[in-house]
């Protein structure tokens, strides 16, 4: 996972043949963390937010969980993300 952009909280990482982008925001409530796929330019699943369920996560944590679920989501077949 590789910081991207200008932006803290922005990384991205190649899977397999897919491009993950992730994007990671303070909130009153906390840490938000999203995450899209890419494939070959074009998004093959838009932005899905990540639950974060640690108290108190730090941006690296949450932009972990949002790769795992990102991941978790290529493995599963993006047809079945709902």
């Amino acid at each position: 996972m590789e910081p991207t952009g200008l932006d803290m909280g922005d990384y991205q990482e190649r899977y397999k043949e897919f491009d993950i982008e992730i994007a990671v925001e303070q909130v009153l409530t906390g840490v938000k963390a999203h995450f899209r796929v890419l494939k070959d330019g074009a998004v093959a699943l838009d932005w899905r937010l990540v639950h974060i369920d640690k108290f108190w996560p730090t941006e690296r944590a949450a932009a972990e969980a949002a790769l795992r679920a990102a991941r978790d989501t290529i493995d599963n077949g993006l047809e079945n993300a709902a």
